[in-house]
């Protein structure tokens, strides 16, 4: 039994619910998504963040469809990045039980309000591309539609909170989502740093800086990249060093004291010295080695996955990560990300619980427009 097995979600996309509207159907949901003709999303990404849906173009959808549809579900993802075009406030009010979730470019009454917005503004908004790239060189942006990704995982957050709120109180309510507020979050380190020292934070590179000192992040090794960064954890450093050590090149890290020093308080020449021995002995081992030994000792060492990594991984294989989806355009197979995880529950869970129906005849719900 999935978690959300039952649960009816009618989907408004325009970019800024699509993946939470893919993660409930990850989870259970029948998800029906109206979508734009006239989206510029690669088809790629469309089919990543759509499939496992029943989709309805917009220019095809007309309010009566709509209507009937929101009357039926319990979930409603109401995307307001281009206003509301189809009366969806109107038409939530006639099903008290609708959980209504209203993702916006910026809050209903904050100075932005009605302003329009775009992966690429909000992500410039948020302060990411400000820290994100090599100094004095222009900002980047992450790679795909990372704002509109972060604000549907909250969009898919918020409905279930409304849903978990629905068994307790008996009815629906509306929750009002931000799409700056939402890309913001994952820039919550500045922010915490500005207002605990004063300092903004700056793009810096391969570098994380800290107190006096930057330490690098990411290292090539034999066979791809991995990051792991000196910190001041005294007992991962001594696991890294003995390892170092083991194999007869620690030089000068083998004598340092580390319970007695700050790395974030060492003159940078001291640190780039230091880690020119990390950075040597990391080229010539592979990512699975290095991995084995974070893995062992505590190093805190991540190896960096890429596509054919990922794609051949027997981890994920094992889990059942990738599943086989035929594209409705060309008929071709694509192997994208399925189940979000697996679960099991008995009939009286907390998963069976949250998606019971709210309504007993689901006929014309289950006939697609």
């Amino acid at each position: 039994m999935s978690m959300l097995a039952g649960l009816r979600v009618l989907e408004v996309a325009d970019g800024l619910v699509d993946l939470g509207g893919r993660m409930l159907a990850e989870l259970g949901a029948d998800v029906i998504s109206v979508t734009p003709d006239d989206t510029e999303r690669p088809h790629a990404q469309t089919l990543a963040w759509h499939h496992g849906k029943t989709r309805i173009a917009s220019g095809t959808a007309d309010v009566a469809t709509l209507r009937r549809l929101a009357a039926d579900a319990d979930v409603l993802l109401d995307d307001r990045r281009r206003g509301d075009g189809f009366g969806l406030d109107d038409i939530a009010t006639e099903n008290p039980m609708l959980v209504h979730v209203v993702a916006s470019p910026f809050s209903r009454e904050g100075p932005y309000a009605g302003r329009p917005a775009n992966d690429l503004t909000l992500m410039a908004l948020s302060g990411l591309m400000t820290i994100v790239g090599d100094p004095g060189r222009p900002p980047l942006r992450l790679p795909g539609e990372q704002a509109y990704a972060l604000t549907g995982i909250q969009a898919a957050t918020a409905a279930l909170m409304g849903l978990r709120a629905r068994r307790g109180a008996g009815r629906g309510q509306r929750i009002d989502l931000s799409a700056f507020q939402s890309t913001t979050l994952a820039n919550y380190r500045e922010a915490i740093m500005y207002e605990w020292t004063g300092r903004i934070g700056h793009r810096t590179g391969n570098r994380l800086v800290r107190g006096k000192s930057g330490v690098r992040q990411v290292w090539p090794c034999a066979d791809g990249f991995v990051t792991w960064s000196m910190i001041d954890n005294p007992a991962m450093m001594r696991s890294v060093v003995k390892v170092l050590d083991e194999h007869g090149v620690a030089g000068e890290l083998a004598a340092v004291n580390w319970d007695a020093i700050l790395v974030a308080d060492e003159a940078q020449e001291t640190i780039e010295r230091w880690q020119a021995i990390f950075g040597a002995f990391f080229a010539r081992h592979t990512k699975a080695e290095l991995g084995d030994w974070s893995l062992a000792r505590g190093w805190g060492l991540s190896v960096i996955s890429d596509l054919d990594d990922v794609r051949g991984s027997e981890h994920l294989a094992a889990r059942g990560l990738f599943v086989d989806v035929a594209d409705d355009e060309t008929g071709a197979a694509a192997r994208l990300p399925g189940p979000l995880f697996r679960q099991g529950a008995g009939e009286d869970s907390p998963q069976r619980r949250l998606s019971r129906p709210i309504v007993a005849d689901r006929a014309h719900w289950s006939k697609r427009p």
